[in-house]
């Protein structure tokens, strides 16, 4: 039998409430909706039943939506927390770019609203860890240096800084990187395509945008430190080379400029989960560490380092694979269906009978994976199926010419 999803919305205007009662239509099956006429009444509501997702307006009096969600984010971490705001109030999202998950612009049309609840409500199965959905709920700012806030801070208040010093600092962490990317292809921007490059983000959002994100801590701060031998500069560039590769790969194939765009993405935040998961549980990650380091001892004696022992080592330890738990911040962040699925069908391996199916996003995504991090690792092929012998034989060459130049 199908669980209840609840969702509760909030506002301070009882007659937008009545009319949400009376025009919203969610999907039938599990569905309920329920209402709270500001903050407090929400709050309340929450501590009588559970709730999968909450949609807060962001003006309200007393406690504001950023206030509340925050709130909500702390008591309750495993609720979506969606924010609705009127439309050009940057200043006031920029407040809550920590607690809330997702961001939509008033008035919202009740397709997007409907298609955001659909689609936050799904990913949510990704992961059936309690423990594991509370962490990753939870997040309001994802680990990263603190020498990235300075930089950050320097390069925002230099006044003859330029947006290529900005960028030149955010591409140097993968949790900055993913987290400018999150904000500026929320729903609230309205942008007719997704932005996958950091250049392009920090001009849509502008030098001033970006000194306040700087200045406010959001996005270049919080989040805490990532273990000392988690190298994130590392991931970063490692993130790239992979995402460049997939990029490839999908132009080679002649997919639309979406799918493209998609691999990309996928491409460059396989890893967004791994700072998170190591910051909570470094115990954990010094397990992995040290299996993968005797294993690559092992390599000589024919034990080839591999995506699936990557994966495998990770939900040992971790309790879930580092790829399943960035599918669901993207998926939670409001990230495209394609990149979610992406990562979360990681390893897929064509030669194996239960991933044989896979999408050919998650194919391109797994070669690629294995031609930037395990590159003396064969690429696996189907005799029927997407990845075929003379498929593998056109991605191997770009993947050759590709890395052979960077």
């Amino acid at each position: 039998m199908t669980a209840v999803r609840r969702v509760l919305f909030v506002d301070d205007d009882t007659d937008l409430l009545a009319g949400l009662r009376r025009t919203l239509r969610l999907p039938s099956t599990g569905w309920q909706l329920e209402f709270a006429a500001g903050g407090a009444q929400a709050l309340d509501r929450m501590a009588e039943r559970t709730f999968d997702a909450v949609v807060s307006d962001l003006r309200m009096p007393g406690m504001d939506g950023a206030q509340l969600l925050a709130e909500v984010g702390r008591r309750y971490p495993r609720a979506a927390r969606v924010i609705l705001s009127e439309d050009g109030d940057r200043g006031a999202v920029i407040a809550a770019v920590g607690p809330a998950h997702q961001y939509l612009a008033k008035p919202c049309e009740v397709d997007v609203l409907v298609g955001t609840l659909e689609r936050v409500l799904a990913v949510r199965d990704l992961i059936d860890d309690d423990r594991l959905a509370d962490l990753l709920g939870g997040v309001e700012s994802l680990p990263k240096p603190p020498r990235i806030h300075a930089e950050m801070l320097a390069a925002s208040a230099d006044p003859r800084g330029t947006l290529a010093d900005v960028v030149a600092v955010i591409e140097q962490d993968l949790a900055t990187s993913a987290e400018v990317l999150r904000l500026v292809n929320t729903a609230f921007f309205g942008l007719p395509a997704e932005v996958t490059t950091i250049a392009r983000a920090a001009s849509l959002l502008g030098l001033a945008t970006i000194q306040a994100l700087a200045v406010a801590g959001a996005v270049f701060g919080a989040g805490g430190p990532p273990p000392p031998s988690l190298d994130t500069h590392e991931l970063a560039q490692r993130g790239m080379q992979v995402g460049r590769l997939a990029r490839c790969l999908a132009r080679e194939e002649g997919w639309s400029r979406q799918a493209v765009a998609d691999a990309f993405f996928a491409g460059m935040l396989f890893d967004l989960g791994l700072p998170t998961l190591a910051r909570a549980n470094p115990a954990a990650w010094a397990a992995i560490r040290s299996a993968r380091s005797a294993r690559s001892a092992d390599a000589a004696s024919g034990q080839v380092p591999d995506l699936a022992a990557d994966s495998e080592l990770e939900v040992a330890h971790f309790g879930c694979s580092v790829t399943r738990a960035g599918a669901y911040l993207l998926g939670l962040w409001g990230f495209g269906e394609p990149v979610v699925a992406a990562l979360a069908l990681q390893p897929a391996d064509p030669a194996d009978p239960a991933g044989g199916d896979a999408a050919p996003a998650a194919l391109v995504l797994s070669f690629a994976r294995r031609a930037v991090c395990h590159p003396q690792a064969p690429q696996p092929v189907a005799p029927t199926g997407y990845l075929d012998r003379a498929r593998l034989v056109r991605w191997q060459g770009a993947a050759l010419d590709l890395l052979t130049d960077q």
